[in-house]
């Protein structure tokens, strides 16, 4: 083995037995080897001690290297009677000790967790999610609930009031919001109508009745009041009321004389209107006047 790896051996060794020293108490982590070997020389060997100590007396421990050992307590010179207690648990810590008198506790019996305590770290209910004047019992301790119990809550929608504003809380299931509905009906008439629900009700339905029969399409009306006879009306396609103008005549009775000799009795004028009855124009021939033309 070369000079450097013993060195490299020997500087280990060192390593941990100062380590090893520096854990007793023996040595700082700047010794030697030479401190520590030095230190080392210095720890008695105690060997394997054995002593009786009564009530009162002490036993001291040298320094020094121990191969274990006993230590016994022995009875005389006072009491060495033994205890037995129990505890129950509670919210607060507990420190049971001897009476006075009693020279230590033989046993301690730790009793069950009280019924009335029970395991909540399950909990996860908090003061809002518990109705008011119940209460939980949380890892803080008894909480108050603070959820509103609003039991049954009832209300009717209308026109004037058409929605309802649930309020936060608990409601029991037996409140209501409702509708009253109500049919109503209407006849078509010239001028718009609004159908309004009655007081705190809504219209479920409007039935409208059939435009009445005085009422018909005039959207393909084309008479004026020239081409309708007097005395009659008729509504026009504006919805007016209108009065013809065409008068009614009397049968035409007429004769036509001449044969164009005589100015104007060539033809015979009809007035304009309306003839209820078939008439006759008749020609009479003026046979003199008739050979002059000739």
């Amino acid at each position: 083995m070369s000079v450097q790896a013993q060195i490299t051996r020997i500087s280990a060794d060192r390593d941990t037995i100062r380590t090893k020293m520096v854990n007793l108490g023996l040595s700082s982590s700047s010794d030697n080897l030479d401190a520590l070997a030095t230190a080392v020389a210095g720890i008695a060997n105690q060997g394997s001690p054995a002593a009786e100590i009564r009530e009162g007396d002490t036993y001291t421990i040298q320094p020094g290297y121990y191969q274990g050992g006993t230590v016994t307590g022995v009875a005389g010179g006072g009491s060495y009677e033994l205890q037995e207690k129990e505890a129950t648990p509670t919210t607060a810590v507990q420190v049971v000790t001897p009476d006075t008198g009693k020279y230590g506790l033989s046993k301690v019996t730790v009793n069950a967790i009280p019924e009335q305590y029970k395991d909540i770290s399950g909990v996860t209910a908090g003061a809002g999610d518990v109705l008011s004047g119940k209460t939980i019992v949380t890892e803080d301790g008894t909480v108050a609930g603070t959820m509103a119990n609003n039991g049954a809550v009832n209300e009717t929608l209308s026109i004037s009031n058409p929605s309802y504003n649930v309020p936060a809380g608990y409601h029991n299931g037996s409140g209501v919001v409702a509708i009253v509905a109500e049919e109503k009906s209407v006849t078509p008439t010239e001028s718009e109508q609004v159908i309004n629900a009655s007081t705190g009700k809504v219209i479920s339905k409007v039935t409208v009745a059939p435009i009445p029969d005085q009422y018909a399409d005039v959207s393909g009306v084309t008479a004026t009041e020239d081409t309708v006879l007097a005395g009659s009306s008729f509504v026009n396609a504006d919805g007016e009321t209108v009065e013809g103008t065409i008068e009614t005549k009397a049968k035409i009775t007429a004769t036509i004389t001449g044969l164009g000799v005589v100015e104007g009795d060539t033809y015979y004028d009809v007035a304009a209107g309306y003839y209820p009855e078939a008439g006759r124009v008749s020609l009479t021939a003026d046979i003199e006047n008739a050979l002059a033309l000739i």
